[in-house]
């Protein structure tokens, strides 16, 4: 599925299970996926997705452009979670890919914007802090949360 839907610059992460639920709010359910690449960018016009980078625009400098060839393992791969808008569609709603969010485990969460529960990834980074990457409505956002002991209900 991911070679189809993102092309083959996309390998799955198989240390992580997919995260599913409604992340866009649309009553359909959806998926993240974590996969490993080089080059996020890469297949944007063949592929039709859309390449977004939340952690670095919540501190200021979100362009993928930029962004994309900053945070990776040291030769040239970096994480990725994958996303699928109505996921079992023969043509999904749409797809993205968000890079640069710190993660050593993801599961299924929830976070308040606007004064309204979304469904979102929790990406927990090694320091055992959560943050949450959810869809507003037009793009992903990333927000820190809490130290996963202070979040006992997520």
């Amino acid at each position: 599925m991911v070679a189809k839907q993102f092309g083959p610059d996309f390998t799955v992460d198989a240390n992580f299970a997919p995260v599913k639920g409604d992340l866009d709010g649309d009553g359909v359910e959806d998926i993240a996926i974590i996969a490993i690449t080089k080059h996020a960018m890469g297949g944007m016009g063949k592929f039709n997705y859309k390449v977004s980078d939340p952690y670095d625009s919540y501190f200021g400098v979100g362009d993928p452009k930029i962004t994309t060839t900053m945070g990776n393992f040291g030769d040239g791969t970096g994480h990725c979670i994958l996303l699928i808008h109505d996921w079992k569609a023969e043509t999904p709603k749409a797809k993205w890919v968000v890079v640069n969010v710190p993660f050593v485990k993801t599961a299924s969460g929830q976070v308040t914007w606007k004064k309204k529960t979304v469904t979102a990834v929790t990406a927990i980074d090694m320091d055992g802090m959560n943050s949450y990457v959810f869809f507003d409505g037009k793009k992903y956002r990333w927000e820190p949360g809490s130290f996963q002991d202070e979040d006992a209900g997520n």
